[in-house]
């Protein structure tokens, strides 16, 4: 497989992961967010095992990523506490 289409294939993986990751926080159970952070944990932890990765910068950016993901869903997490609470004011006939 040529470079650029192993790198278009990871960008694609990496893209689809993130939008059902901001899906998953907005839309289902509130666990369902919490999927795609725990499996980044494992992989790290797994590629942390077998050597495959580094202490030290790849570490850092493999915690960015688990920060990145816990952020999405934490925004996923507040908008649906505010379509919520617009909700429910609005079927109390408040005006918010």
């Amino acid at each position: 497989m040529p470079p650029t289409a192993a790198l278009a294939l990871i960008t694609l993986a990496v893209l689809s992961v993130l939008g059902l990751q901001l899906l998953a926080g907005r839309k289902g159970p509130l666990w369902l967010g919490l999927v795609a952070p725990t499996l980044w944990v494992g992989a790290v932890v797994a590629l942390l095992a077998t050597g495959r990765i580094e202490v030290g910068r790849p570490l850092v950016v493999a915690a960015a990523g688990l920060v990145l993901l816990l952020w999405i869903w934490s925004n996923g997490r507040q908008a649906r506490a505010r379509a919520t609470a617009g909700g429910s004011s609005r079927a109390a006939g408040l005006n918010v």
